[in-house]
């Protein structure tokens, strides 16, 4: 039904969570998507893409998507429909049965998120859940699920990296992926430029040493501007006003979850006027890059960074990234 061209959904199915992360964007954690709801969305989302020739790949959050008690009846829907799957989770509610019936639905992944070791990841996420997190990446595992790590670097995790890696190798986690936290907070929580430089280079020396050890982990820096320090660049773009839209709970429509914007609500209006009628969307899409980016030689890989840290920092969408280390031209 579609090509080989990917369309990324990612679909909050819920507001609900059992944890409180420190840095959550999240502020409401009180409603779970409808089941009635959720067939109509689905419909008019495969349409969308069937009618572009795309093949669609629908990622399940919430919130914590595996407390919502239709999760397993979406999944089943999903895949009878022709798309791909994968869930983002954070993976304190996995145990051997829930891996096992992740595994039989045959996701393209299962991201589990962890924001360092023990101390770290529990003062972000409350008190025991680093234990819980890796017990689910061991029952995923052992299910033949394949395991991303997710690592979102902030001051107080930072360095905390190279044995969060170690850690990814031993539970034979597949892929160790990490970000910078999106938030307007510089003192406490984001990285500065120096920290962010730093970390870039560490995880591009652990790449190294893991590919001379032939381990099966892969540290993952495709990210924005994280290229700047690879020797075998994967440069992801971001995906928001092109291959990438977000479902909240209630219908709104995003084009990023980290940038603060609501396009339409798939509920009130269909998903194709949404889409075309939004002037944000094109702007993202075709809007040229930051000035201050324009000489630059490494422009065509990353189009002038992170839009939603910059955002988040400055207001301004389309400037520089705050944490480019590129010398100015």
């Amino acid at each position: 039904m579609a090509g080989d061209v990917r369309h990324y959904l990612q679909w909050h199915i819920t507001h609900i969570c059992n944890l409180r992360c420190a840095h959550c964007y999240q502020q409401d954690y009180a409603f779970h998507l409808p089941a009635e709801r959720f067939y109509p969305a689905l419909e008019q989302y495969m349409a969308f893409v069937s009618a572009r020739g795309l093949q669609p790949q629908i990622n399940l959050t919430g919130g914590e998507p595996l407390l919502h008690p239709s999760f397993f009846d979406f999944v089943a829907e999903i895949r009878r429909q022709g798309a791909k799957w994968a869930v983002l989770t954070n993976g304190t509610l996995i145990d051997t049965e829930i891996a096992g019936r992740i595994a039989a639905l045959q996701p393209v992944f299962a991201q589990v998120s962890l924001d360092g070791v023990k101390a770290a990841h529990d003062a972000i996420r409350g008190p025991g859940n680093y234990e819980k997190a890796l017990r689910g990446i061991d029952c995923l595992k052992k299910a033949g699920v394949k395991v991303l790590v997710s690592f979102t670097a902030q001051k107080s995790n930072v360095g905390d990296f190279a044995a969060l890696a170690d850690v990814c190798r031993k539970h034979r986690v597949d892929k160790l992926w990490w970000d910078r936290v999106v938030t307007a907070d510089t003192e406490t929580l984001a990285l500065s430029t120096e920290e962010f430089a730093s970390l870039v280079r560490q995880a591009n020396e652990i790449q190294l040493k893991f590919t001379r050890r032939r381990s099966k982990t892969k540290i993952d820096n495709g990210r924005a501007l994280q290229f700047l320090c690879s020797s075998e660049p994967r440069v992801y773009r971001c995906g928001a006003g092109g291959n990438l839209l977000i479902f909240l709970p209630n219908g709104d429509v995003m084009p990023c979850r980290r940038l603060p914007f609501v396009i339409g609500n798939i509920e009130t209006t269909p998903l194709e006027e949404i889409v075309a009628g939004s002037d944000l969307m094109c702007e993202l899409r075709t809007a040229p890059p930051p000035e201050k980016c324009r000489l630059c030689p490494k422009l065509s890989l990353c189009r002038g960074g992170a839009k939603c840290v910059t955002y988040a920092q400055t207001g301004q969408l389309h400037a520089r990234d705050v944490n480019c280390f590129m010398p100015l031209p």
